[in-house]
Order: C-alpha cells, then sequence, then structure tokens
C-alpha cells in the first residue's frame, strides 16, 4: 500500500515506528496479564523460530497457502465473470441479486459448519467456503467498476458498431482495474481469515488446525507464533502478488 504525499522512504521510517509502537504496546500488556493470557514477544518469537525449524510448521503453511490460492482463483474468476454479466445486462443483476445477498450477509462460522456436512472435513470444504465468500467482493466491486464507466464512451462505441468483445476488453475490464484491485486486496486479506476460520472449525490439517492443537494445549506462544504467520503471510501476498497487479493495471489503463 502506497501512502499518499510521503515519499517512500520516509514512508518506510514512518512505517518501522508504527511496528515499533506495536510491538511496545504488546509487550506493556504482556506485562499485565499472565503468560496464559498474553504471551510476550521475546516467547512468541521463540516459540516461532523453534516451530520454524520443524518440518511440520512448512507442511502446514504450504496446505493453507495452497488451499488459499484456490480459493482466491475460484471465488476471483466466479466474481469477475458474473460482475461483467450482471454490469452489462441488469436483468441479470437482478436474477443475482438474492445470491450476492445471502452470500455477503450468511456467517462464515454457518457456512463452514454447512460445507462440513456437505464435503466432510478436509480441503474441499476449506476452498469451497472460501470461493464463496470471496466471490461476492469481486462480484458487488466489478459491477461498481462498470457502472463508473463513462457512458459517452459506451454511447460511441455503440455508434461505431463496437463488437461486445471488444467494449469488454478496451473498455470495461481498464474501467474496472481500479475497483477490481481493491477488491482483491480486501478478498486477500478475508481470504487468509477465512481458510484459517475453515481449518480451525474443520481441517486436520494446516495453519487453523495448529491453531486448534495450540488452544487445546494452553500453548499461548505458539498461538501468538501462528499469528504472526497469518500476518506475514497477508504482508507477502500484498507486497509480491498485489502490488506487481498494480503497476500493471495503471499501465493498462494509461
Amino acid at each position: 500500500m502506497k501512502l499518499p504525499g510521503i515519499q517512500r522512504p520516509a514512508a518506510l521510517i514512518w512505517l518501522g515506528v508504527g511496528l515499533f509502537l506495536l510491538i511496545v504496546c504488546w509487550w506493556l500488556v504482556s506485562l499485565v496479564f499472565d503468560e496464559i493470557i498474553i504471551s510476550s514477544p521475546v516467547k512468541t518469537i521463540s516459540s516461532l523460530t523453534a516451530m520454524m525449524l520443524t518440518d511440520s510448521f512448512w507442511e502446514s503453511v504450504a496446505i493453507t497457502f495452497q488451499r488459499f490460492a484456490l480459493g482466491l482463483f475460484f471465488g476471483s474468476f466466479f466474481g469477475l465473470v458474473f460482475g461483467i454479466a450482471a454490469g452489462l445486462k441488469r436483468e441479470i443483476r437482478w436474477i443475482l441479486e438474492p445470491f450476492r445477498w445471502v452470500l455477503m450477509t450468511i456467517p462464515p462460522a454457518v457456512l463452514v459448519v454447512v460445507s462440513m456436512i456437505w464435503f466432510g472435513m478436509g480441503s474441499m470444504q476449506t476452498i469451497f467456503v472460501t470461493s464463496l465468500l470471496i466471490l461476492p467482493i469481486i462480484y458487488v466491486n466489478t459491477v461498481a467498476g462498470i457502472d463508473a464507466v463513462d457512458q459517452q464512451l459506451v454511447e460511441m462505441a455503440d455508434i461505431y458498431r463496437a463488437s461486445t468483445t471488444m467494449l469488454i476488453r478496451e473498455l470495461y475490464l481498464p474501467g474496472v482495474g481500479g475497483h477490481l484491485l481493491a477488491a482483491l486486496s480486501l478478498a486477500a486479506g478475508m481470504g487468509i481469515r477465512i481458510v484459517v476460520l475453515a481449518e480451525l472449525l474443520g481441517a486436520y490439517s494446516g495453519i487453523g488446525y495448529e491453531f486448534a492443537l495450540a488452544r487445546t494445549n494452553l500453548d499461548t506462544p505458539m498461538l501468538f507464533a501462528w499469528v504472526i504467520v497469518c500476518l506475514a503471510l497477508g504482508g507477502g501476498l500484498e507486497v509480491c502478488l498485489l502490488n506487481p497487479i498494480k503497476r500493471h493495471s495503471m499501465r493498462w489503463q494509461e
């Protein structure tokens, strides 16, 4: 994420200050409460270091990331397809409106429980839940992006008898770029949380399952260590995936 009005070196310095203050606040709170309630930064890092030396740690991270990637792909793909269709045809938008409302209203935990009944415990239900909850985010922002396209350009394209394929490629997709990027940023952050929740409730592997084990064993340092792993995954996605997409989108729109 680029901070407006601040050059990159200065922005990194201020971000570092914010991170330092966050760690200080965390440390102060850990002094007030017992270790079983709040793990200190030192013990959390120690637990994380020990975890990273084991093969099971990397296996859990890989499993969760694979489930997240598949859920993000399917949710984004179908959200984009349905969003373009609904943006171009009002009739399709009204047909899909009840489905959008249901998916954006239903609590994630309820959907996890229902998917466990349908698919059992494992990867299938995790990917299914993640896809369904990401889909409406991409869908809504795609429709909003199409609605924001200049109607004069659309009318001009109609005058010159531009094909639907050309309209989508040359007019709507560049116009949707900003909305879609914002949706992907939100979906990526939410997707990690959804996958971990689905694994916590209905899987025998992955980061969510490790959360369940730490909770059962009352191992608070391990619990906080896995929180840091989730934060690192989210930050890595933004730096390695979303920022390059943003740069490409800006060049495309130009």
